[in-house]
């Protein structure tokens, strides 16, 4: 901004703000899905850490 005043300020600030409404309108249906992406990635780091906890007590079962 060249010359900044309140008026190009707010100016700035609605259009961002009617840029990102915009865009989350746009984008509903992929922003929905997303919760569930993240409990199956979850549910996936889960059953790795398991896998991974299983294995080094089997290890440590075998060095004894």
């Amino acid at each position: 901004m060249v010359a900044p005043n309140p008026i190009t300020v707010g100016a700035v600030v609605v259009t961002g703000l009617v840029y990102g409404v915009s865009s989350i309108m746009a984008n509903k249906k992929s922003l929905r899905e997303i919760p569930g992406k993240i409990a199956d990635a979850g549910h996936w780091a889960g059953e790795k850490l398991e896998e991974g906890a299983g294995k080094l007590v089997d290890g440590a079962k075998s060095v004894h």
